[in-house]
């Protein structure tokens, strides 16, 4: 295709040139005939060309032929050998697994009942490994887990394995049994470390300057817990320290277990705020109502000290007044009695504020509770039930605010009914005294 190509190309050039030339009087018959001439003597060239090529490429093909039978023979020689090695390494790999199995009947009896031995020895290797990782004993022996993790993974041990093993678990026994201090490194709950006396109870507990630390194995470190238990617990860590004789000592049992479940518990303030806006003003209504108790109280007993005041059966000072010589006793008994209303309700105001009050507080905490549900059920449409963690919030809030209520509720009634009492009793005073007054006439 491409030698037509160029055929056709020179044509055209032929022709081209043909007709640049000077105009010459050729009939068409000469025309034709100079064209085929010239056609046919490029034809006889090119193929002469191009004939010689193709005998060059037939040529170098024919000589490397037998260059690739010798490529193909060599390949299926190797091929051949291959094969063989296959066979060779299969029997020898036969032979081995045979040999193996007999290496393991036979280890299998020269061990005999070590092998139960062993298979002990590496389970108390991983029960004294894993005790130790977060133990309070890892800053003393830091090269237990590696000696711990070597034993588990052998099948036979050495006398030297054993050893240790037995050397180890003696380490722990008397370290159970001693409280030791030691310097180590310490990190505080804002990530900072320090170096610091700390303080070993046996395998149970550590502190650091009387406050609880808990091992980190991993930060190669003990670190103060961010929240510490109540200060009865704490004080007996400062006056063990600073006893010289046998003291009470706090420490858990556990060996952190209830310590790091003690991180998990709300403080008065964070189990209020669970309660969330409706816990705050439960709150706040119980302060307000215990505050107007207080001040209603001290009012009373100024009343009380004043209808007491003169002897038990002497007239109180606004009661005299009423009294006026030569009047009659009908008159006597209207006034004292008018006074004594007056005065009762003097005495009784602010009474029925305390009861009031001791009435919201539980209905603002079923207010909390309702609102609580509603919101856990919200949770439940949004994410279903596979996650407790989601209603967690709404049954929480249900339950502190219905709490809130009732510790508020309570002691407001019992204040409420004092003061009703005491209410009671100074207007039951007014009136013997004003029974006494009219038994004079």
């Amino acid at each position: 295709m491409k030698n037509f190509k160029l055929l056709n190309l020179l044509i055209l050039f032929v022709s081209f040139n043909i007709i640049a030339q000077e105009p010459v009087e050729l009939t068409d018959d000469e025309i034709r005939t100079n064209e085929i001439n010239e056609l046919l003597e490029l034809v006889k060239k090119n193929k002469s060309i191009y004939l010689n090529e193709d005998n060059q490429r037939l040529n170098t093909f024919i000589n490397r032929v037998a260059e690739r039978k010798a490529l193909l023979a060599d390949a299926k020689r190797k091929l051949e050998n291959e094969k063989k090695r296959n066979v060779s390494l299969e029997a020898s790999f036969e032979e081995n697994e045979k040999l193996l199995a007999d290496l393991e009947e036979k280890l299998e009896i020269k061990i005999g009942v070590l092998g139960e031995l062993f298979g002990v020895t590496r389970q108390y290797a991983g029960e004294l490994l894993a005790s130790s990782e977060n133990s309070v004993v890892f800053y003393e022996f830091p090269k237990r887990p590696e000696i711990l993790k070597d034993i588990g993974q052998e099948q036979v041990h050495s006398l030297e394995q054993l050893e240790n093993l037995w050397l180890s678990y003696f380490d722990e026994i008397v370290a159970g049994s001693e409280i030791k201090s030691f310097e180590a490194n310490i990190t505080n709950p804002g990530g900072e470390n320090l170096t610091g006396n700390v303080t070993r109870y046996g395998l149970f507990s550590a502190s650091y300057d009387g406050k609880f630390v808990k091992p980190v194995s991993s930060l190669n470190s003990f670190q103060l817990l961010a929240k510490q238990p109540e200060s009865t617990y704490t004080r007996t860590l400062k006056r063990h320290a600073r006893s010289d004789e046998h003291a009470n000592l706090s420490i858990d049992p556990t060996r952190g277990f209830l310590l790091s479940l003690y991180l998990d518990k709300a403080n008065w303030f964070e189990r209020i705020a669970q309660g969330k806006s409706i816990g705050f003003v439960i709150i706040l209504v119980g302060l307000l109502g215990l505050a107007f108790s207080i001040f209603k109280i001290l009012k009373l007993r100024e009343y009380s000290a004043e209808v007491e005041a003169d002897s038990e059966n002497s007239i109180p000072n606004h009661m005299e007044k009423l009294i006026t010589p030569g009047a009659s006793r009908e008159t006597k008994e209207n006034l004292i009695d008018e006074f004594i209303i007056n005065y009762s309700g003097k005495i009784e105001w602010g009474n029925n504020w305390v009861k009031f009050f001791a009435a919201v507080a539980p209905l603002l905490g079923l207010l909390g509770t309702v609102i609580g549900m509603i919101e856990t059920f919200q949770a439940i449409t949004l994410f279903g039930t596979g996650d407790p963690k989601q209603m967690a919030g709404g049954i929480s809030q249900a339950l502190v605010t219905t709490m809130l209520g009732l510790i508020v509720a309570a002691p407001l009634l019992g204040m409420y009914t004092y003061l009703s009492e005491k209410t009671e009793s100074i207007v039951q005073i007014l009136e013997e005294k004003a029974s006494y007054i009219l038994s004079k006439d």
